[in-house]
């Protein structure tokens, strides 16, 4: 338990930082272009921080429960049915993130040899956000599946 708390809080962390500098990068950009001075760089880091930042941050939102369900539908659901209905929508998105997890690691892998025109960056490394940011939010959707279900059963008897 020790060791999803340690990378819970990481990967909140990498989102905070990832955010930060998106923001700046964005700010810089916007300041530059005011003065006509052209940093082409700034576009295509933004752009790979964003990605990052979503599937990185998908992680958080799963974990939180602020994802997209079924909410009005399964809040008005009691008992079995509420538990056969969710566990459905749950074992849906964990297959999605199965499989996007799969994708993106092939695709990381297909990629690594390319690099990005203007910074050089490796293309595996951006590619490689899919797959992390998948395997962090199917930890958090099971984490969020075993405690919606506990406290509904706390909450239905």
């Amino acid at each position: 338990m020790k060791m999803i708390q340690v990378i819970r809080k990481l990967a909140d962390g990498i989102v905070v930082v990832l955010f930060a500098t998106l923001s700046t990068l964005v700010l810089v950009q916007v300041v530059c272009r005011l003065f006509h001075i052209p940093q082409t760089w700034i576009d295509e880091v933004s752009k790979f921080v964003f990605i990052w930042l979503v599937y990185m941050g998908g992680a958080v939102t799963v974990r939180r429960g602020m994802n997209i369900t079924f909410d009005l539908f399964l809040d008005g659901l009691k008992g079995r049915a509420f538990q056969i209905l969710f566990t459905f929508v749950n074992i849906c998105c964990v297959a999605f993130l199965v499989i996007m997890a799969v994708l993106g690691s092939q695709s990381a892998w297909i990629n690594r040899t390319q690099s990005s025109s203007m910074t050089g960056v490796n293309m595996g490394l951006m590619n490689l956000a899919i797959p992390v940011g998948c395997l962090l939010m199917l930890g958090a959707q099971i984490e969020y599946y075993v405690r919606i279900m506990k406290n509904r059963k706390e909450r239905d008897s």
